[in-house]
């Protein structure tokens, strides 16, 4: 027992002299007191917390290591486009960031819906002032329909003629066409009262739907303005054949934005360069050397022919032929 004794030097510690060095010499402590002097074995326990502080840094560094790890991880970042702007955000704000595209998307298309709603409900009330228009003018309508009927016939007579064959009856019917012509202009002034009240609402409402539409095209085509609209209009009525008066009519967004696209494709093609062509090549076509070759070559024995002539009259028509051949 008293063996067993010696090997613990120290109840407290627990450890035999033998692993306690290994340990301080594991820790720079090579030259700690040996563990036979019972003194000397108390000494490391005071002192060991100084040593401990190498063994502590190991786990700072490994979360110093995990800190950065845990910055430059990409994975956590992603990049998000927000109005024309691009920022990188968490990846936890993915989510949040969807549902606000959703909640945009879905917010543009209720926007648009109310707009084109109005349009309807603008256009509706146009549609009614023109058919209430319509109502009232159509009565004044049938009864000058049938009095310029009169009149045109009235318009043929020749009175001077008819007052010499019969001047009573041309009297009479004198008067009645004095007579229509006041009843004509008494109804175009009564019909013109009637309509007021209908014409300044259908106006209030044309003029409102194409306000209405205007704010839509302010939003759909960059730079639109009243100046754009009007050179739309003019391009539309030069180039397709529409009238004023047609286009004065036009208020719809959807139809002026393809006036636009139109007015500006057109614009492209004016702008762009005309390619010119090439200057012609002033080289010889083969068959032209050739020709030429070949009427050289049929002068030359021409020639040859006259001077082996051994008559005149082979020279005379040699001489003949030549003059031919080198003068067409």
């Amino acid at each position: 027992m008293s063996g067993e004794a010696a090997v613990v030097t120290d109840s407290d510690s627990g450890l035999d002299s033998g692993m306690e060095e290994r340990i301080l010499r594991s820790m720079g402590l090579s030259d700690a007191p040996k563990a036979d002097a019972k003194p000397a074995a108390k000494a490391p326990a005071p002192a060991a917390p100084a040593p401990a502080q190498p063994a502590e840094a190991a786990p700072e560094g490994e979360q110093a290591a995990e800190a950065v790890e845990g910055e430059a991880a990409p994975e956590n970042v992603i990049e998000i486009e927000f109005r024309g702007n691009r920022y990188q955000v968490p990846t936890e704000l993915k989510e949040l960031h969807e549902g606000y595209l959703r909640q945009e998307d879905y917010t543009r298309k209720t926007q648009e819906t109310a707009e084109m709603r109005k349009v309807v409900e603008l256009q509706q009330q146009q549609a009614q002032a023109v058919q209430a228009l319509q109502q009232v003018v159509q009565p004044y309508n049938e009864r000058l329909l049938t009095i310029n009927s009169h009149l045109t016939e009235y318009k043929k007579v020749d009175w001077g003629a008819y007052a010499d064959s019969d001047p009573a009856a041309c009297n009479k019917h004198w008067m009645t066409f004095q007579s229509l012509k006041d009843q004509k202009a008494s109804l175009e002034q009564e019909m013109q009262g009637a309509a007021a009240q209908h014409l300044h609402r259908l106006k209030d409402s044309a003029e409102r739907l194409k306000s209405e539409n205007s704010k839509i095209l302010e939003t759909k085509v960059k730079g639109w303005s009243a100046e754009r609209d009007q050179k739309v209009r003019d391009f539309a009525a030069k180039t397709y054949g529409f009238s004023q008066q047609e286009l004065g009519q036009v208020f719809d967004a959807r139809l002026l934005r393809m006036m636009n696209d139109a007015f500006e494709m057109q614009s492209l093609r004016d702008a762009k360069p005309v390619k010119q062509a090439p200057p012609a090549s002033k080289t010889l076509k083969p068959n032209a050397t050739q020709g030429e070759s070949k009427a050289k070559t049929e002068v030359a024995m021409i020639r040859r022919d006259i001077r082996t002539s051994k008559t005149e009259s082979g020279k005379a028509a040699g001489i003949q032929k030549y003059l031919e051949r080198t003068l067409r």
